[in-house]
């Protein structure tokens, strides 16, 4: 069982030091993404061939966790020797009967500054990117190549989450809940949990089990209980992590600035209380990722590193674009290779 760091970089930016949000996870030649940032394909593509791809997992719907989705589910398409082998399958979160919000009266006041917009379903971006983004590319290449329908090999499911949760967008967006399953096969069980990522609702953290150990991926959460419960015992956390005075400190000042600044302080988890999640969850060893800000020589490693440390005495590593880290045997065996040098 190894996990791959595809993308390490976290906001709706382009970074020329770290391709956005993206995790792989190879199980006995399987594999299973996780988010599909911006540029994290070519990274795939480094460690792993379309045949292995087995699932894609979104954590949520925001931009810099869904930039390469059309990619990944286009090129695996019926291309010579670079083809799925099997269908994959697409999960991530449905629609919400309603817009998230604070509460009612916040929910009055976005109805009146959103108008007509609605959100949308794992569903229906996967049918949009393959009926409308890409639909002449689709036309042209069955007609002119033979290729078959791409929903046959592609296949896209709205996760549905328990009743007994009682979530909802507005007075219950991340309700204190058990983790549910949502995938299983001959290699891995696949559970979830909702995470708070504020108005992102709904927002999900991932377990992957194989018979090798478990692996974590905290998506995007400010400090949750619930992705504590879906972590315990884990043999490894990814967690993302924010340094706030950092990615600030790149923004001028004005409005838009401090709309920005109460998103990213109550939807993330700050470098400060990472260390305690991981330690709460006890976890053999903590990854952090997602790393905000996203440019070079903005986000303070060393603090995050060292504070991290503090609260939790397991690993503790920054993952770099590329890093592996390999889980199995008898004893944890965690090592990161290609790395730029971010790690215990």
């Amino acid at each position: 069982m190894s996990v791959y760091a595809l993308g390490t970089g976290g906001g709706p930016i382009v970074s020329s030091s770290r391709a956005g949000t993206s995790t792989a996870i190879r199980v006995d030649g399987a594999t299973y993404v996780i988010d599909c940032g911006m540029g994290s394909i070519r990274n795939y593509r480094s460690h792993a061939d379309w045949g292995e791809l087995r699932v894609v997992l979104l954590t949520h719907h925001h931009s810099d966790h869904i930039y390469d989705l059309g990619a990944y589910l286009v090129t695996g398409w019926q291309v010579p020797g670079e083809s799925f082998t099997r269908p994959i399958q697409v999960f991530g979160p449905g629609r919400p009967n309603r817009v998230p919000a604070l509460d009612a009266q916040h929910e009055q006041q976005i109805a009146a500054r959103v108008a007509e917009r609605e959100m949308t379903s794992t569903e229906e971006i996967v049918d949009a990117l393959l009926d409308k983004v890409f639909a002449s590319d689709v036309l042209i290449r069955m007609a002119d190549e033979g290729r078959e329908e791409p929903h046959e090999w592609i296949q896209s499911n709205n996760i549905e989450i328990p009743d007994s949760a009682q979530a909802c967008a507005v007075e219950n967006r991340h309700p204190q809940m058990e983790p549910f399953e949502i995938y299983r096969d001959e290699l891995v069980t696949i559970t979830t949990i909702l995470v708070d990522h504020r108005l992102c609702f709904p927002a999900f953290a991932y377990r992957i089990e194989s018979r090798y150990g478990s692996v974590v991926v905290s998506g995007d959460t400010a400090y949750s209980e619930n992705c504590i419960k879906l972590a315990q015992g884990a043999d490894l956390l990814m967690h993302e992590v924010i340094d706030l005075p950092g990615i600030l400190a790149t923004f001028p000042d004005g409005p838009t600035r401090d709309g920005i600044e109460v998103h990213l302080r109550e939807s993330h988890t700050p470098y400060s209380d990472v260390g305690k999640v991981a330690r709460k969850a006890n976890v053999s060893s903590l990854v952090l990722h997602h790393i905000v800000p996203n440019t070079p020589g903005t986000a303070d490693l060393a603090t995050m590193l060292d504070t991290a440390r503090q609260d939790f005495s397991g690993h503790v590593f920054i993952a770099e674009d590329n890093d592996v880290f390999h889980i199995g045997g008898a004893e944890l065996q965690l090592v990161a290779t290609e790395t730029k040098g971010s790690l215990v």
